[in-house]
């Protein structure tokens, strides 16, 4: 959780563009920065590190 809370705040994308994305509500991303993991589930929280790992890889 924390690396992906990190990758984030790094990101040169938005929050809400990460959510989108991801195919994810808003609230989830904001859920999840503000601790509320238990709001996420594994498939989310991977399909997230996902989105943001392809968006900070140079292609």
């Amino acid at each position: 959780m924390r690396i992906t809370t990190r990758l984030i705040a790094v990101s040169d994308l938005g929050n809400r563009e990460i959510a989108r994305r991801a195919g994810l509500p808003m609230q989830k991303i904001s859920d999840l920065l503000a601790g509320r993991l238990e709001q996420l589930n594994l498939d989310e929280l991977q399909t997230l590190r996902t989105t943001i790992d392809h968006e900070l890889t140079p292609s």
